[in-house]
């Protein structure tokens, strides 16, 4: 009973390699296996090669300086963090939260058998991620520091031992996050505020790593008494990881007691998790007046209602605004040293500053693809916004002005911080306005364009949409082809022309294709978009 629950288990944790999403359709065995095979090589090449490179870097200093316990210790805190960020956000879902939750619980199945096949799931994710950092870190130990077989072995064992911390600490963060999910009628919102804090946390670590490293070895000694005191069970988990029986011992009794724990803790709560449908705080009944509203308003405000309602949505077409708005907040931080740094570097053409100002919020603006598959969003419910009394070119006119409103508006931002640092003439100023403006406008048209010719609207997840689709490549290979020639122009004939002429052009040709886009969505695009 518990092999085939965990059979199901897996199959619908990586559904994505089994079944189409696009389609709804079972693969064949050997798109099976060759996307598994590929996933591994991608997963464990990439940030396997990553983290390889640091234990590396970290090796050879502390182990000639008899740390060998520290090394295997920053591995295993690399491989702690790691495993858990790469499960938490899962862990609700597939635990917590699944689907089929109340039909398993109806069948004459174990309770028990139904949450260790839920646990294995969630198990084998984190184990996945953690073997990515600790075993090139086991392999580098092994080749610098040749320590022997039986450090080797103890260091695999600790491996084994941290995938059940993970999945510890993975079901406590993951039951917090659902929690803090229960408290908001949007979950969408909570989804992508977490993920975006992951985001910034994940780069904030990555970007002072080897800061922090360089810390680490210059004061090793420091470090290491510091570890000892304030963090004995990272200390005791390197010194298992080299060797040492008795503090392997320890570990592997410590992780069997809050295994047990947690085990015995969920056993007994997991009927009641599971079906118990958490509410939101109660909201008082305000009788107000209806305000009338105009129909290209509320078509508005529907889009900007299905942008808030998918976290998929959100996060994969609109990340370029959240771009723009950090970029300004750095631009005013460190605007005048970029700028410095920028002019006293020889052999730079006139203008440069110029220029790259608006390729920078040109290339942040590209980030956001609204349009691209807000056609097949729509899917099997189409038919509802086109049965409304407004015109197709009101519907299309919607998702064009969320685009342009998404985007526009950070981007001036940003332009207008840049403009404080550049200080260009007054027609260098006006065109660096211009040309983001323009470039906003002609991206929507073409992301509305490309999703009318490519739509998609007989999926079985927003996800083969927005991050699958045609559409959206080709919509977004567009903005990036626009930048690369704007850069490529500029390198070729900026030097005859002069920076004030090339943008000129730039913004006469830019507007010249936004007004032909807009003219043909307006005449062949409501026509494509009649006959979906």
């Amino acid at each position: 009973m518990i092999r085939i629950l965990m059979k199901k288990q897996l199959k619908m944790l990586f559904s994505g390699f089994f079944v189409d999403r696009k389609t709804g359709k079972s693969r064949s065995k050997g798109a099976v296996v060759l996307g598994i095979i590929s996933y591994v090589a991608v997963l464990q090449g990439c940030m396997g090669a990553m983290f390889g490179m640091e234990a590396y870097s970290v090796c050879e200093p502390l182990c000639s300086a008899g740390l060998d316990w520290m090394y295997m210790a920053m591995m295993s805190m690399m491989a702690l963090t790691i495993g858990i960020l790469g499960s938490v956000f899962n862990t609700y879902a597939s635990l917590y939260q699944a689907k089929d939750n109340d039909l398993m619980l109806s069948l004459p199945i174990p309770v028990r058998a139904i949450l260790f096949a839920r646990l294995s799931g969630v198990y084998i994710m984190g184990a996945m991620f953690a073997v990515t950092a600790m075993v090139p870190g086991i392999i580098v130990y092994g080749i610098v520091a040749h320590p022997g077989v039986w450090p080797v072995v103890s260091s695999i064992i600790v491996l084994v031992l941290l995938t059940f911390v993970i999945l510890v600490l993975s079901c406590i963060l993951g039951w917090v996050v659902g929690k803090i999910g229960n408290k908001t009628r949007n979950k969408s919102f909570v989804t992508v505020v977490l993920s975006l804090a992951f985001i910034a946390a994940y780069y904030a670590v990555y970007m002072n790593a080897n800061k922090l490293l360089s810390k680490i070895l210059a004061n090793s000694g420091e470090y290491s008494a510091k570890i000892k005191g304030a963090a004995y069970p990272l200390y005791s988990i390197g010194r298992a990881a080299t060797g040492d029986g008795l503090q392997l011992a320890f570990v592997a009794t410590g992780t069997l007691i809050i295994s047990l724990a947690v085990w015995l803790v969920l056993e007994r709560t997991f009927i009641g998790i599971v079906t118990t449908k958490a509410g939101h705080t109660k909201r008082k009944n305000i009788i107000k007046a209806a305000k009338a509203q105009s129909q290209d308003a509320a078509l508005l405000q529907k889009e900007f209602k299905r942008l808030a309602a998918s976290a998929v949505y959100m996060l994969n077409c609109s990340l370029g605004t959240l771009i723009m708005i950090a970029m300004a907040v750095v631009c005013l931080v460190k605007g005048q040293y970029v700028v410095d740094m920028i002019t006293k570097t020889p052999g730079l053409p006139d203008g440069v500053l110029i220029i790259g100002a608006c390729i920078a919020v040109c290339a942040a603006a590209s980030m956001n693809d609204l349009t691209a598959p807000s056609i097949s969003l729509e899917g099997k419910n189409l038919w509802i916004v086109r049965s409304l009394p407004v015109t197709s070119w009101q519907i299309l006119r919607a998702k064009l002005r969320m685009h342009v409103i998404l985007t526009l508006i950070p981007a001036l931002v940003l332009d207008i911080v840049m403009l404080v640092f550049v200080t260009p003439s007054l027609v260098d100023g006006v065109m660096m306005l211009l040309i983001p403006c323009l470039y906003v406008c002609l991206t929507a048209y073409i992301g509305l364009a490309v999703n009318l010719k490519m739509p998609k609207l007989d999926w079985t997840s927003e996800a083969s949409v927005v991050k699958q689709s045609m559409g959206v490549l080709v919509a977004l290979l567009s903005n990036f082809v626009y930048i690369i020639v704007l850069v490529v122009g500029y390198l070729l004939f900026g030097g005859f022309t002069g920076a004030t002429m090339y943008l000129a052009i730039s913004t006469a040709l830019t507007a010249a294709a936004a007004v032909l886009f807009r003219i043909w969505l307006k005449r062949r695009g409501v026509q494509v978009f009649e006959a979906l």
